[in-house]
């Protein structure tokens, strides 16, 4: 489907990946979509289906942990220890204009 919409050599046409000097001459389609407009519910759906594969089937959702740390720092703020406090208000000290 690449090849064919974005006019580049099909496979059987294609030189190798791997050796000559010819270009393999692939092609890069993409296509953009906004789901809700398809299905205004189309979030909420989202999150339940990727919620209940990660409960149910112990799936990894890439980026849930990261996604979630970031969410309670922004509720809770960070802990840290009153050195690491003290070094960077010493840094700003010594380095604020």
């Amino acid at each position: 489907l690449a090849a064919g919409i974005s006019g580049a050599n099909w496979s059987l046409d294609a030189p190798s990946f791997t050796g000559g000097k010819d270009s393999p001459g692939t092609g890069l389609f993409v296509l953009a979509i906004e789901p809700k407009l398809l299905d205004p519910e189309f979030e909420q759906r989202m999150r339940d289906q990727l919620d209940r594969l990660r409960r149910r089937y112990g799936v990894h959702i890439p980026g849930r942990s990261r996604a979630e740390a970031a969410e309670k720092a922004k509720a809770r703020g960070i802990t840290t220890s009153r050195a690491v406090v003290q070094r960077i208000s010493e840094f700003a000290e010594r380095y604020s204009a």
